[in-house]
This record gives C-alpha cells, sequence and structure tokens, in this order.
C-alpha cells in the first residue's frame, strides 16, 4: 500500500497529494524518497522550489527550482546517490504560479474549473467549464471572449476539477 509522506506543514485535501508531500510506493528503491524528505526539509516552503517528478520506475528524480538553489538545497542534491538526478530550471517563480492559479479560480468562478501551475514551471493549466468551452468554439476562446487575463502562459482545455 502506498504511504503519503512529506513536510505536513499544509494538508492536502482528501485523495489528494500537498505542496511538500509526496507519495511513496512500496517495492521500490528508497532512497529517491529519502532524498525528498530532506530536499522538502531543507527548502521548506521556498517560493522558488516546484514540482519534483519521479520517473515511473522510480530510478530519475528532476527537481524543478527557479533561479540557484540556496546553499542548504544544493548540499542535499549534491548528496543524492543511487539513482539519476537532474535540477531543471523553471521559467517562473512556482509560487507566483500558484497565486495566479488561486486569483484566476476566484475571478472566474465557472468559468474556471480548475487552475494549477504546471509542474514544468512554464505556465498554468486551466480547466474551462465544458459548456463555455463549446459554446465558444475552444477553451481558449472561452477565456478569451470572457476577458480572462493572467500574467503567464494559460495552457486551456474543457474540463471539470475532480472532487475533493
Amino acid at each position: 500500500m502506498a504511504a503519503r509522506k512529506g513536510s505536513g506543514k499544509r494538508a492536502a485535501p482528501t485523495g489528494q497529494v500537498g505542496r511538500g508531500e509526496f507519495v511513496v510506493y512500496p517495492g521500490g528503491p528508497t532512497a529517491i524518497y529519502d532524498l525528498l524528505e530532506r530536499l522538502s526539509a531543507a527548502a521548506g516552503d521556498a517560493p522558488e522550489y516546484g514540482t519534483p517528478g519521479i520517473s515511473l520506475d522510480r530510478k530519475r528524480l528532476t527537481v524543478r527550482w527557479f533561479g540557484e538553489p540556496p546553499a542548504a538545497v544544493r548540499r542535499v542534491l549534491d548528496g543524492a546517490q543511487g539513482f539519476e538526478l537532474t535540477l531543471a530550471p523553471t521559467e517562473f517563480r512556482p509560487a507566483d504560479l500558484r497565486a495566479e492559479a488561486e486569483r484566476l479560480l476566484a475571478e472566474h468562478p465557472g468559468l474556471v474549473t480548475s487552475a494549477r501551475d504546471r509542474p514544468e514551471g512554464d505556465g498554468l493549466e486551466v480547466l474551462v467549464a465544458p459548456p463555455a468551452a463549446e459554446a465558444a468554439g475552444s477553451a481558449d476562446a472561452a477565456l478569451e471572449q470572457a476577458g480572462v487575463r493572467a500574467v503567464f502562459p494559460l495552457f486551456a482545455e474543457p474540463g471539470e476539477a475532480l472532487p475533493d
């Protein structure tokens, strides 16, 4: 059975993994999860810390960061052993993306059904209410017609948010 681990600073809604948390699957290498725990502790709530990505075979870890990681984070990354590690720069500060996603949700209820920062740190994934997207011809057109503007690139598609 999989177990949720991580900082526990921010509780996620039921069934979702929150910021600084990750799911540990049994039967695989544990070094990658140990590194994620140390990384979460070292990075804390750093606005530059993006969403880490673990390969399906749990042999590769991608750590996304905006700018240059601080010394404490760099020490954790430099100590990685037993798997391939990639430090991937993000185009935008992850915390700024999350704040913009929250703003879009708050200012456009009923149209924007979900908004979140993309793991790559290059913009926002936005779900648009399917009836609005259909009426406008596309999710992008629905956002444009409603005057939805964002300071970051939007990757829109029709869809409903999954229930918590």
